[in-house]
Formats: C-alpha cells, structure tokens, sequence
C-alpha cells in the first residue's frame, strides 16, 4: 500500500516541474538555484513517495517517463491554481479582491447609488458586490444579524447590534400627482393644498421611518392624511399615483420621469420633509474591502453632500 505524500508539497512539486522542462538535473539545479545533489534526492524520494518511475536517463538527458508526464500535466495546473489562491489571498487581505455584501433601500439606488457602485468597481474590478433590495428597517436587520456587511438606509431605525453610521445623501420629500391633476403644472404648493386629497403612502409596518414623516408633516400643516393604499417601494407607489389611486410624497431624488406622472416641489421649511440616506456597517468586523467600498462612498459623497445639508 502507498504510503500518503507528507512531503512540503507545492515546493517538491515546482522543483519536480522545473526538471520536467530541463535537460538535465544540473541545468534544474541551476535554474532552481541550489545544488544538485539535494535535488537528486528530492527527486528519487518524490518517486518513492509515488511508486512510480517519473524519469528515464538517457545520454541525450532525461527524458519524462508516462507516468512523468501525468504528473508534469497535473502538476502544472496544481502550481498555477496554488498561485492563484496565494494571489487572491494577497489581494483580499489588501483590499482588492473578495466580496461584499451590500443591502440598499431602492431611493438609494436611483440616488447616488449607482454612480458610487460602477466607479468602485472599475477601481476594484476584483471586488465582487453582492446587492439586496430591502426597505429601511429590513437593511437594519440584514446588518445586526450579519447578512450584510454595509447598508444604506433611511433613519431613524433600531439596530439589534450598535453600528457605525455616516450621512452619505441628502433628500426632501415632494409631492407626485397624477399628470392631469389641478395642481400638476405648479412649480411648488405648500403641503396644506393635498389636505383634501387621497394619499398613496409608503406602508407603517415596512417604512416607518418615511411613514411617519409624511403623516407628522401634514398635522404640522393641520390636516391628516387620508391614506388609502400602502406600499414598501417608490415604484409602486408611483405606479399607484399614476392609476389615479391618490396623491404621494416620495424622496424627491427618487421621483424622476414616470409615465403619467408630476413631480411638484412643497413650499415650506418643514423639517419633516428633510431625509437623508445613511451607510451603516460594523467597523469592528469590516473587512478591507469593505473600508474601501466605505472610504469610496463617503468620498463619493464629497462636497454635494455638505451643500445640500447647509442649504437646509
């Protein structure tokens, strides 16, 4: 029975290699840059280890046996995947290659999103970014139990675990109406003209956050929203404002060209209607990848983000 290869693999392998393309052992040696005798011997142990002949000796030099030439075949492909592996070790532990998992709520993708994503990757093309769609408060528990590394949200919300959070965008709500309504050509309207309206709103249960804006707002204005249907994502909720179900209030960066859709500004100075969208992660447990996706993000953010906040 043979017996396992307990021998330093990989270096016994290379050496292995390096004589399967050379004439003689002492051309191997010189290219290996040692002496030949403890080649030699590494060599005859290798075949004992084996049990098999790896070399025929002819006057013309050595010359691989067919058992030699499997073991040249498999050997190559060993070396090089073991190369690969080393490489992408080197690479993860530097920054630059791995995977990150990315959560994001959809206002954060027709932001900034986007932009940030397709630059970091053209920087980090090794860096693989595995991305979740998820509302607010489902980012939230993504990242306190661990299924995401870094999250875009809007606050406030609860995190399970403390995270590290930073501004990154910020927003104001606006009103979407139908794109025959009384008031769709108006530059702005101050929040009490949709006092009689129906409202499609984002749902209490998944969006609290942006829920409880939108109804504060409108009591701080001295009506209360009449909300008739309820969504978890922009999309829909502009679908529904489309079909004529209502009027919304959205993230004012998210409202963009939608059929049968118009995008009026609110007059005013209402808090309530300022938003921002936040990244979030664990600084403890970031990866390097992970810090540089961060350090991206928030340099991407840069100086728009200061004016916009300023301007409040």
């Amino acid at each position: 029975m043979n017996t396992p290869f307990h021998m330093p693999e990989l270096r016994v392998l290379r050496q292995f290699s390096v004589v399967a393309t050379s004439t003689s052992l002492r051309q191997a040696a010189e290219r290996l840059n040692m002496s030949q005798p403890p080649l030699s011997v590494a060599m005859r142990n290798l075949e004992a280890h084996i049990g098999a002949r790896l070399f025929e000796r002819t006057a013309a030099g050595i010359v691989l046996t067919d058992a030699g030439k499997v073991l040249e075949r498999e050997a190559t492909a060993l070396l090089s995947h073991a190369n690969r592996a080393i490489e992408l070790t080197r690479a993860t532990a530097a920054g630059l290659a791995g995977e990150i998992r990315v959560a994001f709520i959809t206002s954060a993708m027709v932001s900034f999103l986007p932009d940030v994503l397709a630059t970091f990757s053209e920087r980090y093309p090794e860096v693989r970014l595995r991305l979740v769609e998820a509302v607010s408060v489902e980012v939230a528990d993504l990242l306190s139990t661990g299924k995401a590394d870094i999250g875009f949200l809007s606050p406030p919300v609860n995190f399970s675990t403390p995270m590290d959070c930073q501004t990154v965008h910020a927003d104001r709500l606006v009103a979407i109406l139908p794109a025959k309504h009384p008031l769709a050509s108006r530059k702005s309207i101050p929040l009490s003209a949709l006092a009689q309206e129906r409202f499609v709103s984002f749902s209490a249960d998944r969006v609290p956050a942006f829920s409880q804006r939108i109804v504060g707002a409108c009591l701080e204005v001295g009506f209360q929203p009449r909300i008739v249907q309820e969504a978890a994502h922009i999309f829909t909720i502009q679908s529904l404002v489309a079909g004529n179900f209502g009027v919304a209030l959205v993230p004012g960066s998210a409202a963009g060209n939608h059929r049968g859709l118009a995008r009026v500004p609110i007059a005013g100075k209402s808090r309530l209607l300022d938003i921002t969208i936040d990244i979030a992660y664990l600084a403890s447990h970031a990866s390097t990848s992970s810090l540089n996706f961060i350090e991206h993000c928030i340099a991407q953010a840069g100086s728009g983000l200061a004016r916009a906040l300023s301007s409040r």
